[in-house]
């Protein structure tokens, strides 16, 4: 991994953000260059700050206005930034526009300066900052993680610790990364996934999610996997065209293998692929999940959806790095799940805002959601069918959104 930490608008390279970052990290692995914000337009200064993006592997750190510049970047590159008091906002702030710094510069900052919430921003926010007093209201809106701490504008006491605590945040937000986290009428479909040595592990995959999938490293991997929870479009629709792009952009040389929940739900893929799809049989591999033997899976469990395909519903018992995780896939219940969960457990579950039946309304089980939190659950919502509503309803609830992965 690499970090790339900006100082702030009078700061130094070798800043208290670094030397927290150095006791954590190795000091190669920590970028912190000194940057001319005075005399520099923020323009130009961004795209230097972009080429020592050297690695995808990436998260950037900023302080004050070093923040609106690792906030820019971490929404370019869909990576997470750790910023300490960002200036959301250069060209309001006095100490810049009485610095001497060119109005041209200012405008800039007015123009490029951000007004939507970036969920990848993990923050925090000094209950002493005199430079930037009424900041706390703006980071709510502007990062998807805040913590409010003491300290002042320049000096947070125990920045190292909060810094870890963030950095362990943006691990278990990641455990599971997202293609898309949508419901059925939505752009991007829900799916995910993460991998574990030379694997790759798909859990569904729908058209929209293979337009994705085709841009990653997929040929890094010796082995790819789907998981199905079901066989509803906006689940399963791309996984034909997945299995021919890999067979054919392989070389012929690799398969994916398919994992069916169950030996019924395994015969309707086949029908799937092999009459309606047309796909060849030497182009994949098809097992049932009681077949899988890997150390990240665990078990299929069936639950309930829809009545058309009842029986044939089921989420996942994983065991990713080393961390119980559980995969709701679309359910009307938490019931199956619930013994699964211990303290320190992942729960990514579908949330609905439309009552409907078939899916879990968010008015319904959030008291449900809530004892979970109290015993240590992480949780995280997912196949969701209208984003801003929810995000209403669960504000003060400790609950995330699945963690989209930005291609």
């Amino acid at each position: 991994m690499e970090i790339l930490n900006l100082h702030g608008f009078m700061g130094e390279a070798d800043n208290k953000n670094y030397k927290a970052l150095c006791e954590i990290f190795p000091g190669e692995d920590v970028i912190s260059p000194e940057i001319d914000y005075l005399n520099t337009p923020p323009a130009k200064l961004l795209e230097q700050l972009e080429f020592m993006a050297g690695t995808e592997d990436i998260i950037f750190v900023g302080q004050s206005l070093g923040g609106w510049y690792a906030d820019k970047l971490s929404r370019k590159f869909k990576r997470p930034c750790i910023l300490t008091n960002p200036c959301f906002y250069p060209h309001e702030l006095e100490l810049i526009r009485s610095s001497g710094i060119a109005d041209e510069f200012l405008e800039q900052y007015r123009e490029m300066s951000e007004t939507d919430q970036n969920e990848r921003a993990y923050t925090l926010c000094s209950d002493k900052d005199t430079i930037l007093p009424d900041n706390y209201q703006r980071c709510l809106k502007l990062a998807g993680t805040v913590k409010y701490v003491h300290g002042s504008h320049s000096t947070i006491e125990n920045v190292s610790s909060h810094i870890s605590e963030l950095l362990n945040d943006i691990k278990n937000d990641s455990l599971l990364l997202f293609l898309g986290r949508g419901s059925a009428f939505a752009e991007e479909h829900n799916s995910a996934f993460f991998t574990c040595g030379s694997d790759l592990i798909l859990l569904d995959c729908p058209a929209s999610s293979y337009q994705k999938i085709r841009k990653m490293n997929w040929e890094d991997y010796d082995n790819i996997f789907i998981l199905i929870t079901h066989t509803h479009g906006d689940h399963s629709g791309g996984v034909g065209m997945m299995l021919q792009y890999v067979w054919f952009a392989s070389g012929m040389k690799k398969k994916v293998t398919v994992i069916a929940p169950s030996a019924e739900v395994k015969q309707d893929i086949l029908l799937m692929l092999m009459r309606i799809e047309g796909c060849e049989s030497e182009w994949f591999n098809i097992i049932t999940a009681d077949e899988l033997e890997k150390s990240w899976f665990i078990s299929a469990v069936p639950t309930v959806h829809a009545e058309t395909l009842e029986g044939r519903c089921f989420g996942y018992h994983l065991n990713i790095a080393g961390n119980n995780v559980v995969y709701t896939g679309d359910t009307a219940t938490l019931e199956p799940f619930k013994a699964l969960l211990m303290p320190g457990s992942f729960l990514y579950t579908e949330a609905a805002f439309y009552k409907s039946g078939v899916h879990l309304y968010i008015k319904d089980i959030l008291p449900e959601l809530l004892e979970l939190a109290e015993k240590g659950v992480h949780i995280y919502l997912m196949h969701l069918d209208n984003e801003d509503e929810i995000k209403k309803i669960t504000a003060e609830a400790p609950v995330k959104f699945a963690a989209l992965c930005g291609l």
